[in-house]
């Protein structure tokens, strides 16, 4: 799986968050970048399955509570429970994305040494 740059900078070299990318950069933090970039399209469906799922929600209770009719009450319940898987989907691979780049990052950091013990005298 290789690296994709999303955009170029202004001097025409890939960068995210107006930062150049260095080959000199570890590939773990290059490879840290990328999965934030893709943590934050993530978040941008998310956003749009919860718009997808508070519209369903109102198609649902026009569709039987206000008389405009059953076909649309049935349309918002399946398009909501399909909102829903998606926000269950993404919210999961959000939450699995963010704890892989944090322990890509930890383990960049060096090791410290443990602490002693204090004993209670």
């Amino acid at each position: 799986m290789g690296l994709r740059v999303a955009f170029r900078g202004k001097d025409g070299e890939p960068s995210l968050y107006r930062r150049a990318w260095k080959e000199t950069d570890n590939p773990l933090v290059a490879e840290a970048r990328a999965q934030t970039l893709a943590i934050q399209k993530l978040q941008l469906w998310l956003r749009l399955a919860y718009s997808a799922l508070a519209l369903a929600v109102l198609l649902g209770y026009w569709g039987f509570q206000e008389g405009g009719g059953l076909v649309a009450g049935i349309a918002g319940v399946v398009i909501g429970v399909l909102a829903l898987v998606c926000v269950l989907v993404l919210r999961t691979g959000i939450n699995n994305g963010r704890k892989n780049v944090n322990a890509m990052l930890e383990s960049l950091q060096p090791n410290k040494e443990p602490h002693a013990s204090v004993s209670g005298e």
